[in-house]
């Protein structure tokens, strides 16, 4: 819930306390991998990416002892992720292509649904947005009926994104105007700020810049409120939240 709502000192802090009670108790079943490779997805979402990396090697190595494929696809994903945020998606591209490979021999449909917009969003950050498209509605419907509501928000906001890159103006903002108002409901901070920052970028593209000014500056604001929870600079040093200050200052 603290990932979620862009709380990432919280979540570390809360993940980090639940480390130390299993490590007191010496245990090194599903549980420990579970809790070892949260802890690190949440220590790389705060722009740790040093920290992340050593727990998520040790809990790949846990979850390959215990032969548990779901746990496996699930660190194969934190790993890409850990990648993605330092800007390099194409090292994470084959990460997420193995964590999809996984998760599908699990029926685990939520690992094969994370695995696949996180393979979407490699495609739009290495400049391939077509082949997102036609892939993101669905999956954004799909983690709704499964009631996945961030996946199916930020499938909406990678969408928005996609259809921006192909100058699709009119069905960008049709779907970043979507984005907006669920984040902002569901008080998805990251993902409401990346929407506003895209919403302007459509905005500013369909010559309305006083209104696109306006919508920067609320992607600032949030942004702002994120790197004073998490206590550190790192946080919007992440690849996908980095342009937003840059645009915006």
């Amino acid at each position: 819930l603290f990932e979620d709502e862009g709380q990432y000192g919280a979540a570390v802090n809360a993940k980090e306390e639940a480390l130390k009670a299993f490590q007191e108790l010496k245990d090194s079943g599903f549980w420990m991998g579970e809790i070892l490779s949260g802890t690190g997805h949440s220590q790389a979402m705060l722009g740790r990416s040093d920290a992340a990396q050593t727990q998520l090697e040790e809990a790949s190595k846990l979850a390959e002892k215990l032969q548990n494929k779901a746990l496996t696809a699930q660190i194969l994903n934190f790993q890409g992720d850990r990648l993605f945020y330092l800007g390099d998606a194409k090292a994470a591209r084959p990460l997420y292509e193995q964590a999809l490979q996984t998760a599908s021999k699990t029926g685990d449909k939520r690992l094969e649904l994370l695995s696949k917009v996180n393979l979407a969003k490699c495609a739009i950050a290495e400049r391939r947005p077509q082949p997102a498209i036609e892939g993101l509605k669905k999956l954004a419907d799909e983690s709704d009926s499964l009631g996945l509501k961030y996946l199916s928000v930020e499938s909406t906001v990678l969408l928005g994104q996609a259809l921006l890159e192909t100058k699709r103006y009119p069905q960008a903002r049709q779907e970043l105007e979507r984005a907006l108002a669920k984040s902002e409901k569901l008080g998805l901070r990251a993902l409401l700020a990346r929407s506003h920052y895209l919403f302007a970028s459509a905005l500013r593209s369909t010559g309305s810049p006083a209104e696109a000014s306006r919508h920067l500056g609320e992607a600032r604001r949030i942004l702002e409120d994120i790197r004073k929870e998490a206590k550190t600079d790192d946080v919007v040093k992440r690849a996908d939240l980095a342009p937003i200050l840059a645009q915006a200052g």
